[in-house]
This record gives C-alpha cells, sequence and structure tokens, in this order.
C-alpha cells in the first residue's frame, strides 16, 4: 500500500505513490472491524499534473441509516473542511465519484454507537486518471520520443515545444504564452533540460508545483526531497530577462519497474510582457506596476488566476496592479463588467456622491470576495463586493496619484477561479495638481479645468495634491479659500497641516480645514510659521473649483502698525495691552513736541 500515515488517523496519498492498479485504499479506522465513535479522520488526496483526475471507488460502505448528520465522509475540493464541499457520503449507498485536484479531501466522522452496533464503516480505492482537455492539450509534454520533434505515435511534438536529443525541449514565448511541464513524460537521462525563451520585452516566470529529487548522502543512501502537494507556499522564480533554464540531474536510472523511485520536476511558466502587462514585482505571484512614461497610455486590466501558475493555488487570493501617473498625468480606471461574484449577504455594495463602498456586516472583507480602488496610503475610493448591481456599472476613477486595482478572491481554487471582471486603463496628460513647493510670499492657486468624457452615473475624481508654502521670512501668514460650490466637507477640503520634514508626506499637526460650504473663509497662521502645507482632498463626481490665496504680512523694525496674531498659548490680552501702551507713550511725546 503506498500512502502515507499521519498521526490521529489522518493519512496522505500522493499520485506518483498510487501509479499501481490497487496500490491505494481508504478504509475507516479498524475496518474491516467496528470503527470507533466519535471520531474523524481526515484523507488528503494530491496529484502533481495538472491533466490528473482522482476517481474513488467506494467499494464497501455500511454506515447506520438515517445518521447522515454524525456518520459520514464528506469529501471536499481542497486540503481543508473549509475548502468546498462536493459531496457527502453515508448510509450504505455504494458510489464512486471522479473530481480534478491539485487537492482532494474526504473527511470519515462518526457519532455514538447505533444499534445493532454491527457497522464497520467504508472501503474505498484510488485511481488517478490522465484526462486531456482539448482546450489545454497544447500545453502537454510528449511522453516518449524516439527521434528529435516526433511521438512515439508517430504525430508531431506540441507546436509550442521543440524537442532536442534526449530529454531537453524548449519553448517559446512566440508560441505560447502559458503552460504547464511535467519531466515524467520524457524519456529517463542523467540530465534533462526545459529552456524558456520568451519575446524581446518578455521574463518568465516559473512555479513548481510538485517534485521527487535524491541527494546523495555519505553512507550512499538516499535522502528523498518531496514537496507533498499540499501548496502551501508557492515555489515562484522569475527570470531578468527573456530566457530561463531549468536543468534537472539525476543521480540514476530508476531502481524498480515501478515510476515510484523515478525524480521528477512539475510546474507552470508563463511569459510576461512588461511593457504591455506591467512590472511584475519581487517575490509576489501577480502584483505589477504601470508606469505613466512606460506602459502603453491605455489599456486593458487582466483578470488574474487564469493562468496555469494558478494550478496550485487553494484559499485565499490577492492580486494587486498598481497604476502610477507623472506628474503632467492623471489616471482613469473604468470597470465595465462584473460577473460571477456570489451574492454575499455579509456585504452589500453603496454607490453614492463619494463613490462605491463595500458595506460588510459580521464578517471581515477579507473573508469576502471584492474587488478595491485603493490609494498607495491604503485610504479605500472604491468597493465592489456581494450584491453588486450590475446597472451600476461602469464605474469609473480619475485620479492624479497612484491607484491600486485589488482583486480579492475569499476561498480560490482552480476549479473554483473566483468572479470576473473586464477593466481598462488610461493615462491622461492633464497636469491638475500635484505635489508643489512654493517661495513667493504671496500668491494664488486656481482649480485646473479637466476635459472629461459624458459623465456616467458612477464617475469619480480622486484628488490628493500638496503645496508647500515655504519662506524663509519672519511674517504672518493669511490664506483664503473661495470657491463656487456648495459641497459637503466630504466631497473635497483644503486643510492647513503643519510642515513636517521627516515625514515622507510632510503632513504635520491639523491647523485647520476649509470647506466648500464655506464658499469663502480665511484663516490667519500663528506669527512667524514660515512653512506650511496646504492639502487638498477629493473624492467626488463633480470636478472641485476653487482659488486659494495667500499673503504674507512681513513686519520690519519701527514699522508695526499692530501686532501679529499671537503664537499659540500667548495671552490675546495682555499683546492688546502692550500694543496700546505703546501707542500712548508715542501720541503723549508728540503733544509736548507741539506744545513746544
Amino acid at each position: 500500500m503506498k500512502y502515507l500515515y499521519l498521526p490521529e488517523c489522518d493519512w496522505l496519498y500522493q499520485d506518483f505513490s498510487c501509479r499501481e492498479p490497487g496500490s491505494c485504499v481508504l478504509a475507516s479506522p479498524g475496518y474491516p472491524g467496528l470503527y470507533p465513535p466519535n471520531r474523524q479522520c481526515k484523507y488528503l488526496i494530491t496529484t502533481s499534473s495538472i491533466h490528473t483526475q482522482v476517481l474513488i471507488i467506494f467499494t464497501a460502505l455500511l454506515l447506520p441509516h438515517n445518521h447522515c448528520g454524525t456518520d459520514y465522509i464528506a469529501i471536499y475540493q481542497g486540503s481543508t473542511p473549509s475548502s468546498h464541499l462536493l459531496t457527502t457520503v453515508c448510509a450504505n449507498r455504494r458510489t464512486q465519484l471522479q473530481y480534478p485536484g491539485p487537492n482532494l479531501l474526504l473527511e470519515f466522522s462518526s457519532g455514538p454507537p447505533v444499534p445493532p452496533y454491527d457497522y464497520n464503516g467504508f472501503l474505498a480505492t484510488l485511481e488517478f486518471i490522465e484526462k486531456i482537455s482539448s482546450t489545454e492539450s497544447s500545453n502537454i509534454l510528449p511522453v516518449k520520443t524516439t527521434e528529435p520533434g516526433v511521438m512515439m505515435d508517430g504525430t508531431s511534438a506540441p507546436r509550442h515545444a521543440t524537442l532536442k536529443p534526449g530529454c531537453d525541449i524548449l519553448y517559446s514565448g512566440n508560441d505560447t504564452r502559458s503552460g504547464h511541464f511535467n519531466s515524467r513524460s520524457l524519456s529517463w537521462r542523467p540530465t534533462c533540460s526545459l529552456t524558456f525563451l520568451g519575446r524581446n520585452t518578455d521574463i518568465v516566470h516559473v512555479s513548481l508545483f510538485n517534485y521527487m529529487l535524491k541527494l546523495s548522502s555519505p553512507a550512499d543512501l538516499y535522502e528523498v526531497c518531496i514537496s507533498i502537494t499540499l501548496f502551501l507556499e508557492q515555489q515562484t522564480f522569475v527570470s531578468s530577462d527573456n530566457i530561463m533554464t531549468l536543468v534537472l540531474r539525476r543521480l540514476g536510472p530508476p531502481t524498480s519497474s515501478t515510476e515510484t523511485d523515478t525524480e521528477f520536476l512539475d510546474g507552470a511558466f508563463l511569459f510576461h510582457d512588461e511593457q504591455v502587462d506591467g512590472t511584475l514585482q519581487p517575490d509576489t505571484l501577480c502584483d505589477v506596476d504601470y508606469y505613466g512614461l512606460s506602459s502603453p497610455l491605455e489599456g486593458r486590466i487582466s483578470n488574474p488566476g487564469t493562468q496555469h501558475l494558478f494550478w496550485n493555488i487553494e484559499g485565499a487570493l490577492r492580486c494587486s496592479q498598481r497604476f502610477i501617473p507623472a506628474a503632467n498625468q492623471s489616471v482613469t480606471i473604468t470597470v465595465s463588467t462584473l460577473s460571477r461574484m456570489s451574492p454575499d449577504p455579509h456585504c452589500h455594495t453603496q454607490c453614492g456622491d463619494g463613490g462605491c463602498q463595500c458595506v460588510a456586516n459580521l464578517l471581515p472583507l477579507s473573508q469576502m470576495d471584492h474587488l478595491l480602488l485603493v490609494t498607495d496610503s491604503g485610504q479605500v475610493v472604491s468597493c465592489l463586493c456581494g450584491d453588486f448591481q450590475q446597472q451600476w456599472l461602469p464605474v469609473s476613477l480619475r485620479s492624479w496619484s497612484p491607484l491600486k486595482v485589488v482583486y480579492s478572491v475569499a476561498h480560490y481554487s482552480w476549479n473554483m477561479k473566483g468572479f470576473v471582471f473586464k477593466a481598462s486603463y488610461t493615462f491622461n496628460t492633464d497636469a491638475a495638481c500635484g505635489h508643489t513647493t512654493i517661495t513667493h510670499p504671496a500668491g494664488e492657486i486656481n482649480s485646473r479645468n479637466v476635459t472629461a468624457p459624458t459623465l456616467s452615473l458612477n464617475y469619480y475624481f480622486h484628488q490628493e495634491c500638496t503645496w508647500l508654502l515655504d519662506s524663509k521670512v519672519e511674517r504672518q501668514l493669511t490664506v483664503e479659500l473661495a470657491t463656487n460650490q456648495n459641497r459637503p466637507c466630504t466631497a473635497w477640503n483644503v486643510s492647513v497641516h503643519q510642515y513636517e520634514e521627516n515625514r515622507i508626506d510632510g503632513v504635520g499637526q491639523l491647523l485647520h480645514t476649509f470647506c466648500p460650504r464655506d464658499r469663502s473663509k480665511e484663516y490667519s497662521l500663528p506669527w512667524k510659521m514660515n512653512t506650511v502645507l496646504l492639502r487638498l482632498q477629493a473624492m467626488t463626481r463633480k470636478l472641485p473649483e476653487y482659488a486659494i490665496r495667500w499673503n504674507s504680512q512681513i513686519v520690519r523694525a519701527n514699522t508695526r502698525v499692530s501686532g501679529p496674531t499671537s503664537t499659540p498659548g500667548h495671552n490675546t490680552g495682555t499683546s492688546s495691552r502692550v500694543t496700546w501702551t505703546c501707542l500712548c507713550v508715542i501720541m503723549q511725546t508728540w503733544f509736548t513736541v507741539l506744545a513746544k
């Protein structure tokens, strides 16, 4: 029997250990004797090929009738009981089931003893079947070759794979962009190589699903390294240019007639064009950056999770696509289609003047499928989830600062890839605002008109702009904001902050906030505050319209007409009395001179 025993009646079955018919058997504890009450046993079945399916044949099954709530066999598409439940088997209904990999979990549960106390559980056999669909046949390596480019049955090798003598193979990015490889389909040689050659603008992304390699020990024994296909950690590698070669070196031929001892390497590859699909971020599976200066000015946002690299992902999947406009640019992101998003009673979408937001009940958002538009600082500017209504689409967001589109699936698997969306991006040349340093003691900042398409119901503008008013002279600074718009502060506002040089954004203590409903308002800063930061924040359907004016009252010796605004903590009344006392002394001296 080819299986691995784990503590507490948990078992692991792997396809490469169960090649011979009848070599792997599942059974309830104590079979053919009576199984113990109040037990839970798990049987994890793993496959190491994207084309392998699992056939489970229950040859014997005897569980209590009308006790399917306590005595049953649950089958999950995944490695944990929190995975998707495929079916439940109970009573004495013998059956056979066939499912794809990469992981299947059988959980046997028993309740209290039931008369007549003669239930002995179940017995099942495993078979692993290679099932190649027509849509994926172009990604299969040949099983054996007699000469380069010719299959054993005389047909040609797959179009994208170029066979070389022995067990070397070449994949070309001109012929395929994504695929699966498995060295077990090659004839045995001491050294095999898989070469991935992309286009000039490609990088190569490779993920290892499963492998078995032998390392010689000083005692001439073998230490076997096995990835047991639990897929809790990605084994990914990214090239620095358009070519990558995997070299498999094996110590010797199989020591038996079975394939159990054969060393192998199994995984998937992806050719990633960084000029079109963004710059892939290191140590990530699907996070990319689009730069306004180097990326195409417009394009589609790809739907993650559909390439072969994702076959061994199980659980939460989160992919981020970041768009970074240049100083004279904005970026517009439009979500046009959203489908297969499961209705979730714990989350629904609300769209209003401040954008679309996810309203979650009971569960955190991370446990529900959703699509986010978020800033670099983590501010969520748009969120779609749950019972999203298609009539709200398209949702568009135009921003003058970096944005991330975050695709989040709570329970991802290759067979249940999550929801599908279609979106596009456009980099626009319109320097409305950004981050500016101004040294003039007085001046005016006006909002700029931006040409926008015919506005739909859910077309939003997002702005984060800062102006650093920096002057080295002693002054009293007065800032005024004027606007014709009557909007709430949550739509847009301009805030005045102390400048903190040690912070990346420079935003320090909040001093004052201008709201558009004020229409026109003036604020005088404390005396000698030479450097101050103005910050505009907007998330609204209508582009903000404003005029920001500032003026510095520079005080010179013997020209002071009235005292400046007191610094924080000063007694205003005392300052006023001192000023009047000085004025009285001057007037008394002047009258004395006139009298003479």
